[in-house]
């Protein structure tokens, strides 16, 4: 038996050939990914934040125009700035109202184009007697501006709030009356 093949043999296998374990370069690359990484993230949530602003502005400027609306068709009364900047801060409201026109008005070339002469163009028959409320409503989350416009025909008649002051006897004259 050879004993000097056997010790070289247990003398290799003790002394590895190459070290194990991380070598500086592996932890830089490694570190490197890792903030590549972290740098998507930080990037896509910021996306996210954005978008989740402006909807959120949406819902503020919707939910704000609809209690306006609401409110002027219910009451006859716009809500007021400083209750408005309260329930939607940083929504601001326009409120227009117009009457169509009373008489119809002939489509430009209907003739042309096989429709009524007649007819109105804008359907303005069919609407006159009634006002058009018209509210837009916007708010500024970011660079850019969000925008809602709810519009709204309605009765020119009282509203039903004041319809009920109106049929109610005042307190004061009923006391005064029963004297």
């Amino acid at each position: 038996m050879d004993t000097g093949s056997i010790g070289s043999a247990t003398a290799r296998c003790l002394t590895p050939a190459r070290k194990r374990g991380f070598l500086l370069a592996e932890l830089i690359v490694s570190m490197a990914l890792l903030g590549l990484i972290i740098a998507g993230l930080a990037v896509s949530m910021n996306g996210f934040e954005m978008v989740n602003n402006y909807e959120w502005a949406r819902q503020r400027c919707t939910a704000a125009a609809e209690a306006q609306l609401d409110s002027l068709i219910a009451t006859g009364a716009a809500i007021t700035p400083q209750e408005l900047q309260r329930l939607w801060p940083g929504v601001e409201l326009l409120v227009t109202v117009d009457f169509p026109p009373a008489g119809a008005t002939k489509a430009a070339g209907a003739e042309d184009r096989g429709r009524d002469p007649n007819a109105a163009a804008d359907g303005g028959a069919a609407w006159s007697g009634l006002k058009l409320i018209q509210v837009t409503a916007t708010a500024r989350p970011g660079p850019r501006q969000v925008t809602v416009r709810l519009a709204r025909y309605v009765e020119q008649a009282p509203s039903p709030v004041a319809q009920r002051r109106a049929e109610t006897p005042d307190a004061g004259s009923a006391k005064g009356g029963q004297s």
